[in-house]
């Protein structure tokens, strides 16, 4: 029988316990060009650098005393940094041979690599003279053997620690590129670029060990999931009997440089809100309270302007369709109750827990700029976690309902401009 964690020194930082704390990030994606001396540097990196789930939870735990005790007035904070390693199939292959690993993941999608899927699989959008998915030029120059993974409160911060662990390795790796997110100001921060903030959508790990009544604490409407759907070789885990030593409590980490166009998004909301009869003007709530203060009529999506102040004409059905847009990509990507045929632990073994960061500036201060979303995500299968999602939820314009057309945020064609969907707009 599959034992649950025991040893929060076993599980990297990033990947339970909300993750790293963060707001700065640099992914610092790497090829192996010695593998002998990259192996020997490893465990030295490892063991001073790479910070676990015990490091996290103890250095959350500083820094809320250190906000108890008033001391965060004036800005002040608890200097925060933390790094993680991660490595590609064909990183695994370039050091096996060192340490005789066994490479059995049983994780198609993992061993065959991102480039190898995006076009069939996830659907990105694909050049015109072949199979190849339209990446940023960066991404087709190098093999990826790995990525570095540093976090912190400051760009100081991450930037000595990243030398340090550049330096441990001796010139065993080299650069390829890398990516630089952070948070996004003021009231924003939590917010990627199109103003959403991850909550109780993100799912909680069951039990994890050790912890305090409050750091166990999980909030009404939040799901809690066994702990095999995110680390390898625990309970919930569907291949956990076959994982090998060195996967155990691993995850499979998947990484995306989704671009956002705000401009075009924000004025979408606008005009189909007004549409709609939400107003998002709010003069809604200026002519007729009744509209403004009636969540049901505030958020109904079978627009009736002639029964437009009728509170009848938007009677709530469980289950219904109208509330919440079959599209919508809270829907797509966690169907609760629309799953067949279990409903929310039919869901479960889906669930992938994000530790994204947005990059770029704010539209504010340089509105023609490019900015979005370094997603990162953890789960212990690809195949049942991120693919399955973009393949199966996202892309499929039947799911879960037909007519329910692409998830509104992420849902692709490989490129194709106009799809058909049903509703007032795609």
């Amino acid at each position: 029988m599959t034992s649950s964690l025991q040893d929060l020194t076993n599980v990297q930082g990033d990947i339970l316990l909300d993750g790293l704390p963060k707001e700065v990030e640099t992914f610092w994606f790497f090829d192996i060009v010695d593998a002998t001396k990259f192996c020997k540097n490893l465990r030295v990196v490892a063991n001073r650098e790479i910070s676990s789930t015990q490091d996290v939870r103890e250095k959350r735990g500083e820094i809320k005393a250190f906000k108890q005790q008033g001391k965060a007035a004036g800005g002040l904070q608890v200097p925060t940094v933390g790094a993680n390693i991660s490595f590609s199939a064909k990183g695994l292959k370039k050091i096996s041979p060192v340490v005789g690993l066994n490479l059995t993941t049983n994780d198609q999608d993992f061993e065959a690599g991102m480039r190898a899927t995006a076009v069939d699989k996830l659907a990105d959008p694909k050049s015109p003279m072949g199979s190849d998915p339209i990446w940023d030029p960066e991404w087709h120059g190098h093999e990826i053997h790995g990525v570095l993974l540093v976090a912190g409160n400051t760009p100081a911060l991450v930037k000595e620690k990243l030398d340090r662990i550049i330096k441990l390795f001796d010139g065993s790796i080299k650069l390829a590129f890398k990516l630089d997110g952070q948070v996004r100001p003021g009231e924003q921060k939590g917010h990627e670029h199109f103003g959403y903030k991850d909550g109780v959508s993100q799912p909680a790990i069951s039990n994890i060990p050790n912890l305090t009544q409050d750091e166990a604490f999980v909030p009404p409407g939040q799901d809690t999931i066994d702990q095999g759907v995110i680390l390898c070789g625990r309970p919930g885990d569907t291949q956990a009997s076959t994982r090998q030593p060195w996967m155990v409590d691993g995850s499979f980490l998947a990484f995306r440089k989704l671009k956002q166009n705000v401009q075009d998004w924000d004025k979408f909301l606008v005009d189909f809100s007004n549409i709609l009869g939400t107003f998002s003007d709010q003069l809604a709530e200026f002519d007729d309270k009744n509209i403004g203060n009636d969540p049901l009529r505030n958020n109904a999506f079978n627009f009736d302007p002639t029964g437009l102040n009728t509170a009848s004409t938007f009677p709530h059905t469980e289950g219904s369709r109208l509330l919440c847009p079959i599209g919508a990509h809270i829907r797509k990507t966690n169907p609760r109750t629309d799953q067949a045929p279990l409903g929310r632990p039919s869901v479960h073994p889906h669930r992938i827990l994000r530790r994204g960061i947005p990059y770029g500036p704010e539209i504010s201060t340089s509105p023609l700029a490019e900015r979005g979303l370094l997603v990162a995500c953890y789960q212990s299968s690809l195949s049942a976690g991120f693919t399955f999602l973009q393949q199966f939820w996202a892309n499929n314009t039947s799911f879960r309902f037909d007519g329910a057309g692409l998830d509104a945020v992420m849902g692709q064609t490989n490129g194709v401009e106009e799809v058909e969907m049903l509703g007032l707009k795609p």
